[in-house]
C-alpha cells in the first residue's frame, strides 16, 4: 500500500501545495478558522479507536483513509497544484490551505461524493477535483461563514432570536453576499447585513409564504432579480406584517400583487431610452433580462457585458430574424392605407404611437451596425474606427462543439454517474467571456437597451387583440400573425418556433456564461445550460437543414439585410404623413 511518507518525485507536502489567499487575514477571520478546525476535529474524533486523540492522531487517520481509496502523494499532489491553479474565491482558498481542513475535504469527497475512482484515469481524476471544489464551496465555506458570523456577533454582544422569520433568513443572506476575510472588512460587511436585515425585517420570509401558499402566479416567475425588487417596493410602502394571521386571511394580499406588477416594470424595461433620454438627469436600469414567452405559449470578466450581449442577440433572433420588427412596420403601414379597419381604441392608439416614434428609434441600419460590432453578423456597414469582433462566431462555435462532445461522452457510458472532463468545455465558457466583455462596451449598452425596448413594444403591437383576431386565422396567436404578415407583405415565410428557440435558449446560456465561475459551478445550474445549448443547437440544425441559415459564423444569414427594400417602401410611404 502507498505511504505518503515514501519518497515521491515531489520535495514539498502535497496537503500544503495550495497557497493561501493574499491578503492579511482578518482576526475574526482568524478565529473562525481555528474554531473550524475544532469543529472538524470534534467530528471526526469519534471515529477513531484511541481516547482523545491529538490533532496529528486525526490527522494521521485521515490520510490513512484517504490511502485505503488507493490515492497517493503524487495523486494529491497533482490534485492540490490542479487547485491551486484554479480561480478560488478567497474564503474557498483559505480552507483548501489549511492542511488539516484540505484532508477532511478530500476524505469527505471520497467517501461521500465519488466512489469505485481510479486515480490512474484522468476522468477520474476530473471527478475528484470537482468534488473537492463543491465540498469545499457548498459545504465548508458556509460552516465557515457561520463561525465567521457567530465570531463577530459575539464580540458585539449580538444577539440572535432563531425563531424570528428575519433571523431565518440569514444564512440566506450571507450567502448571497461576498464578506471579505481581509484585515478590517469582515466586521463592516457583517454590519452590512445586519442593517439589510433589519431595513427588509420579515418581508422575505413572507414574500416566500406568499409565493408557496397565496399566489396564483407560477412559482418560476419569481426570479431572484424579481424577489428582490419586490421586497424593495414594500420596503418603500412603509409595509410592516404585524399579525401572522391577518396574513394568513390574505389581508396583505393585494400589496404583494402590485409589488410584482410593479417589480416586473423592471425586468421589462419599463424605462424606454427614448423617453428617458428627454429628461434631464434620465438613466435607465435594466438587468438584461428577456421574455422567454411563458405567459404566450473571474478576473477581467464583466457579467453585465456578456448578459448585454446575450439581450441583443435574443434582438436578433427575435427582432430580424422573426422579422418582428418589419411585421409591426407592415401593420402600421396597413392601418394607414386603410386595409387595416381599426379606427380607434388601444390598437389605434398603439399604431399611431408605434409609427410616431419611429424616427426617434435606430435605424436598420444603425442595428445592423451593432450586431456587426458586436457579433460579426449580417451586412451592416460599420463606421471606419469601428472592428468587427471577428472571433466571436468562432468562440460560440467552440462552445457548442464542446456541449456536443460532452454530451455524447456522458450518454454514450450509458451510466449517470460517469462524469466527462469538463475542461475544455471550461476553457471555451472563458474564451467567450473575455471576448464579450471586450467587444460589449461604450454605447452598445444603451443601444441593446433601446432596441430590446423597441422589440417590447412591437411584440406588444401585434398580440393586440383586435390584430389577432383581424390575422390569426384557427390558430389565434402571437406566431400566427407574424407567420402570416411575413408571408402576405414581406413575401417570407418565418420558422417563429426555430426562431424563438435560438433566442430563448441561447440567451439562457449567455446567463450562465456571464455567472459562470470554475470554482463554484452547481450541478443544477450546469445541468440546465446544457439543457438549453443542446436545444439551441438543435435549432440551429433545424434552421440550417430548412434555408441554409449559419448563425455561428460559418454561412450567410438569410435576413442579414434586414429586408432593406421593405423599410425604403415604408419610408417612401410615409413621407408625407
Amino acid at each position: 500500500m502507498t505511504q505518503f511518507n515514501s519518497a515521491t518525485k515531489y520535495a514539498t507536502d502535497p496537503f500544503s501545495k495550495i497557497d493561501p489567499p493574499r491578503v492579511v487575514l482578518d482576526q475574526f477571520a482568524s478565529q473562525a478558522l481555528v474554531k473550524m478546525q475544532e469543529d472538524l476535529a470534534q467530528k471526526v474524533e469519534p471515529d477513531l479507536a484511541i481516547s482523545e486523540p491529538t490533532r496529528q492522531d486525526i490527522s494521521d487517520y485521515l490520510k490513512q483513509k484517504i490511502r485505503e481509496k488507493g490515492i497517493s502523494e503524487n495523486n494529491i499532489y497533482d490534485l492540490s497544484e490542479r487547485l491551486d491553479q484554479t480561480v478560488l474565491d478567497d474564503i474557498s482558498r483559505l480552507l483548501l490551505s489549511n492542511t488539516f481542513i484540505y484532508l477532511v475535504i478530500i476524505k469527505e469527497a471520497l467517501y461521500e461524493e465519488v466512489s469505485n475512482i481510479e486515480v490512474s484515469n484522468i476522468l477520474d481524476q476530473t471527478a475528484l477535483y470537482n468534488a473537492v471544489l463543491r465540498k469545499a464551496h457548498d459545504v465548508h465555506r458556509k460552516w465557515f461563514l457561520a463561525r465567521l458570523l457567530a465570531e463577530v456577533f459575539d464580540a458585539r454582544h449580538i444577539a440572535i432570536n432563531a425563531s424570528s422569520p428575519r433571523w431565518q433568513k440569514l444564512d440566506d443572506l450571507t450567502l448571497g453576499r461576498t464578506i471579505p476575510i481581509a484585515e478590517g472588512k469582515v466586521e463592516p460587511a457583517v454590519m452590512d447585513i445586519l442593517s439589510t436585515l433589519y431595513q427588509k425585517g420579515d418581508l422575505p420570509h413572507y414574500l416566500q409564504l406568499y409565493i408557496d401558499e397565496r399566489s396564483n402566479i407560477p412559482k418560476h416567475l419569481f426570479t431572484p432579480s424579481i424577489q428582490e425588487s419586490i421586497i424593495d417596493y414594500l420596503m418603500k410602502l412603509g409595509l410592516e406584517i404585524q399579525d401572522k394571521q391577518e396574513f394568513k386571511d390574505g389581508k396583505y394580499d393585494e400589496y404583494f400583487a402590485l409589488a410584482y406588477s410593479e417589480a416586473l416594470k423592471y425586468t421589462t424595461v419599463s424605462e424606454d431610452p427614448i423617453d428617458m433620454a428627454l429628461k434631464k438627469g434620465g438613466k435607465v436600469d435594466w438587468d438584461f433580462s428577456v421574455d422567454v414567452f411563458d405567459a404566450t405559449e473571474e478576473q477581467g470578466v464583466i457579467p453585465a457585458n456578456i448578459k448585454a450581449t446575450g439581450a441583443l442577440d435574443y434582438v436578433y433572433y427575435i427582432g430580424e430574424g422573426m422579422r418582428v420588427f418589419d411585421v409591426a412596420n407592415a401593420l402600421v403601414l396597413r392601418w394607414a392605407s386603410g386595409a387595416l379597419d381599426i379606427p380607434e381604441g388601444d390598437a389605434a392608439a398603439a399604431l399611431y404611437r408605434f409609427h410616431k416614434r419611429r424616427s426617434d428609434r435606430s435605424t436598420p441600419e444603425e442595428r445592423a451596425m451593432l450586431y456587426k460590432r458586436v457579433l460579426n453578423r449580417g451586412n451592416g456597414q460599420l463606421l471606419s474606427s469601428m472592428m468587427p469582433n471577428t472571433a466571436f462566431p468562432r468562440y460560440w462555435h467552440a462552445l457548442m462543439s464542446e456541449v456536443t462532445q460532452y454530451i455524447s461522452k456522458k450518454e454514450g457510458t450509458g451510466t449517470g454517474d460517469y462524469q466527462p472532463s469538463r475542461s475544455q468545455l471550461y476553457q471555451a465558457v472563458k474564451n467567450l467571456q473575455y471576448n464579450l466583455t471586450e467587444y460589449m462596451t461604450g454605447m452598445a449598452h444603451l443601444q441593446v437597451t433601446e432596441d430590446y425596448a423597441h422589440l417590447q413594444e412591437a411584440i406588444d403591437l401585434v398580440k393586440m387583440e383586435e390584430i389577432i383576431n383581424h390575422f390569426g386565422g384557427r390558430r389565434k396567436s402571437l406566431w400566427n400573425v407574424i407567420e402570416s404578415v411575413a408571408k402576405q407583405d414581406l413575401g417570407v415565410t418565418v420558422q417563429t418556433s426555430v426562431m424563438r428557440d435560438l433566442a430563448v435558449e441561447g440567451n439562457k446560456v449567455y446567463q450562465w456564461v456571464a455567472d459562470f465561475n470554475e470554482a463554484i459551478v452547481r450541478e443544477e445550474e450546469f445541468k440546465n445550460f446544457l439543457k438549453a445549448a443542446e436545444a439551441w443547437i438543435i435549432a440551429q440544425a433545424s434552421l440550417e437543414e430548412a434555408n441554409g441559415f449559419a448563425p455561428n459564423g460559418k454561412g450567410q444569414d438569410n435576413f442579414g439585410d434586414f429586408n432593406d427594400d421593405f423599410n425604403d417602401d415604408f419610408d417612401d410611404d410615409f413621407d408625407d404623413w
